[in-house]
């Protein structure tokens, strides 16, 4: 495929990437995917559990093994785009090279937020964001004793559960006065941090970093609070959120507000221009500054969305949002957007509690943890009852709450016409 001009050109290699190179090529497309790193899209959901936990474990691949069309797919790795030029259609790499197209999508992804501290740059101060970055995280946990966490969102508490699991001592910091403050309802976040606790991690909530210490050698230490706290450690991991990846797009013309503007089908600002993933900003009609959603689910099927668009067919997304993560033996799993308006209604299932967010006797959000697996059938048979705003009793709710598999039911049913 090298020397043709491509019919699409993906940037990026994350799972939005992955999803709209594999839909595009299926529909017969010729497609190049220019990433920066070292190897074909992959799932970046396990870089905080299994490559923790188990060290040299194999990436998922993200497009089934002998799939015909992925003769289709050309991926130039340790490629960095430097320049777009929408109206020329043209990208040009860091090292010169030109790469024209019909249509581009960018899936350019995210970067981890850096701490704003004293001596939190350099050696011993981690983040997680790729292959790289898991591999010297999981170095410095073969030979850490101590290590702290400054933020309790998802990720943060992953990589607690990854550390303690690995016999490391860990403490987690967060500004917040509980973890994992954004979208999840207080009954789950207590639920996890005291599981956290029983697993001996050391959860410090309400607390504000003031630096990290490091020795005359430049090794770390610890980190100070502002209030002259100083916290042992090792090594620093900062979970403290993500910026979208989207100067590429800001220097090339395309309208941008922390995040890529798109449509709910992927297109930008330029026609020829569509974009997908943790990079953009969904606007739909009338809305001033629409909703960025960061998640593995979200961003493939922006991906395959946006791929669709750019073969001409109808799609948008319009998918409740949804999201998973496993901390030890646990998984939790949560399905749409909780307003401030709601009232949560707290149910005890075997092994753990599912919260169900209503508005009047409407269903808008589903969030629950089990020990196992056992809460995702539920959370998951929530979702169609979102989409459609169903009503929902929440009388048969609460009774079958002692059954996983009647609860999981009663939410189906409310998805179905009266």
């Amino acid at each position: 495929m090298s020397g043709h001009r491509p019919d699409a050109v993906v940037v990026g290699g994350g799972p939005a990437a992955g999803a709209a190179a594999r839909t595009l090529a299926a529909a017969g497309r010729h497609v190049v995917i220019l990433t920066a790193e070292d190897r074909s899209p992959y799932d970046r959901t396990v870089l905080s559990k299994d490559v923790l936990l188990h060290p040299g474990a194999a990436l998922p691949e993200v497009w089934p093994a002998g799939a015909p069309w992925r003769e289709r797919i050309e991926v130039r790795t340790h490629t960095t785009v430097a320049s777009l030029d929408p109206d020329a259609r043209r990208l040009v790499t860091a090292s010169g090279d030109v790469v024209t197209f019909e249509s581009v999508i960018l899936a350019t992804g995210a970067e981890p937020r850096r701490l704003a501290l004293p001596g939190a740059d350099g050696a011993g101060v981690h983040h997680l964001r790729d292959t790289t970055d898991a591999a010297a995280l999981s170095r410095a946990l073969d030979h850490a004793s101590r290590v702290v966490i400054i933020g309790a969102g998802v990720l943060g508490l992953e990589v607690a559960a990854a550390a303690a699991t690995r016999g490391v001592g860990v403490v987690v910091l967060e500004a917040a006065d509980r973890v994992l403050s954004r979208g999840v309802p207080a009954a789950v976040a207590e639920w996890l941090c005291a599981l956290h606790q029983e697993h001996g991690v050391v959860v410090c909530t309400g607390v504000m970093p003031d630096a990290v210490l490091r020795s005359p050698d430049g090794a770390v230490t610890g980190v100070r609070l502002a209030d002259g706290t100083v916290v042992p450690a090792d090594a620093v991991v900062a979970g403290i959120g993500i910026v979208p990846r989207d100067g590429l797009a800001r220097d090339a013309g395309l309208a941008v507000d922390d995040g890529i503007l798109i449509d709910p089908s992927g297109r930008t600002s330029h026609p020829h221009v569509f974009s997908a993933g943790d990079v953009v900003r969904t606007r739909r009609p009338g809305e001033a500054h629409g909703i960025r959603l960061e998640s593995f689910t979200a961003a493939g099927r922006q991906g395959e969305v946006a791929a669709h668009t750019v073969l001409g067919q109808d799609d948008a997304f319009t998918d409740v949002p949804w999201w998973w993560s496993d901390q030890y033996d646990t998984t939790v799993q949560a399905m749409g957007v909780t307003p401030a308006d709601a009232r949560e209604e707290v149910l005890d299932v075997p092994g753990g509690l599912l919260v169900l967010s209503v508005v009047g006797d409407r269903l808008v959000a589903a969030c629950g943890v089990t020990h196992g697996p056992g809460i995702a059938r539920a959370v998951r048979a929530a979702g169609p009852a979102i989409a459609a705003g169903a009503r929902l009793d929440l009388g048969a709710a609460h009774a079958a709450a002692t059954d996983l598999a009647a609860l999981t039911a009663v939410l189906r049913a409310a998805a179905r016409p009266l």
